[in-house]
Order: C-alpha cells, then structure tokens, then sequence
C-alpha cells in the first residue's frame, strides 16, 4: 500500500512539473490544459481512494472530471493574463516618447462560458477571453516606438487565431478624424502563421478621444467547452 501511493504521489508530481516546465505563451501549455488537469485529477483521485481504502480506477475517473474541468479553467486564466501583459508591455513600448504620444488605458475584457463534461455531463461557469484594447495616439505613427507596441498586439491577434480558429483586430477612431483621413479606413483580412483568418476591421466611435486609435484584439469563439 505504501509502495502505490509513493507512486501515485510521484506520479502527481511528475505531471505538475510537465504542466509548470512551458513557458509563458507556449501553445502546448494552453492547449493540452484540460488533458494535464485530467490526468492530475486522475493521479490525485486515485491516491485519495487508495489511501481511503476505496477503488483506484474509480477515483481516478472522479478526479479526472474534476481535473479535466480544472484544467480547462486554468488555460483560460493563462489567456487572460497574457492579454494583460500584452497590453501593459504595448504600453511601456511607448513609455520613452512624449508624454501624449505614448499608448494608454485599455482593458482586457471576460466572458462566461459554460464548460461540460463530456462524460458526465457536469457543467461550470467559466470566465474566458474575450478581447483587450489599447489607445495609441494618431502622432505617433511612425516611430519605432510604435510599431513596436502594435507589432505586439498583431502578435497576440496571431496567438489567438492559432488558438482560436479565427482573431479580430478592430481599429476605432473618431468621425472627425476619420473624415480628415487621418487613418486609412480600409479593413481586409490577413492569416496567422498557421493560416487562421484575422480579420481587420475599421470603425468611427464617437467614444475615442479625437487624435487617437483604439486597436481591440478579439479572440474568435472558443472551438468547444466540452472538456
């Protein structure tokens, strides 16, 4: 008995190092997230039942549906915070310019999804991505400054097509400035690296601070929530 639950513990740790060892940003990290937290689950629902005195294989499915669950939430949660630290290293990619020609505010934007098993049927609220934007002013235009801080959003728009299926990029501006022709109103379509559509779209909003550029990242719908 103490043997198996050496292993089942070596077995636990084993998977945590694996799910941890990816660097941020890795895909693998993201995609697998559900299968590591199922087999974490698995790992650790049998080591519970067996020092219980209960069936291994039964508490490896029990844990296993909490895991896959878990570990659906968990990549989701790393889509966040990658967002966010986007958005934040667009900002201080712009920080050595003037002060009214460095990007500002933004937010990273959630919503719920309903997660489900697809073995039991259980189901979760879950917050996901959604989108993050970012005020650059219209001066800036040009300037290393700036197209490093909006290489780093198309970088974002690219990870999550690749995850996604499919990105946004929506660029926002006043009707004044759009009427002055101060940016060129022209969408189109573009591919990721692994070929997904990142549509890019034009708009006017009345909401835009006139001189500025809102660039809105938004992630496609996710390809499922059964986990």
């Amino acid at each position: 008995m103490h043997k198996i639950g050496l292993t089942a513990i070596a077995l636990t740790l084993g998977l945590s190092g694996c799910a941890n060892t990816a660097g941020p940003g890795a895909t693998d990290n993201k995609t697998t997230g559900a299968v590591v937290g199922g087999a974490l689950g698995c790992a650790g629902g049998a080591l519970l039942a067996k020092l219980a005195g209960g069936d291994m294989a039964a508490g490896c499915a029990m844990g296993a549906v909490v895991g896959g669950l878990v570990g659906f939430e968990r990549a989701r949660q790393q889509e966040i915070a990658e967002a966010e630290r986007i958005r934040q290293e667009a900002i201080q990619a712009t920080a050595s310019l003037p002060p009214q020609q460095r990007a500002r505010g933004g937010e990273v934007k959630t919503v719920e999804v309903v997660a489900k098993d697809k073995a039991t049927g259980n189901t979760q609220k879950i917050k996901t991505f959604d989108s993050v934007s970012l005020d650059l002013p219209i001066s800036a235009k040009g300037t290393p400054e700036y197209t490093a801080a909006m290489g780093k959003l198309k970088t974002l728009a690219e990870r999550v097509a690749d995850e996604r299926g499919s990105a946004e990029i929506v660029v926002a501006v006043t009707p004044a400035d759009a009427k002055a022709n101060k940016v060129n109103m022209a969408g189109g379509k573009v591919a990721s690296p692994k070929g997904n559509p990142i549509t890019v779209i034009k708009v006017t909003d009345a909401s835009v601070t006139k001189g500025m550029e809102r660039i809105t990242v938004k992630a496609g719908r996710l390809r499922t929530t059964e986990v």
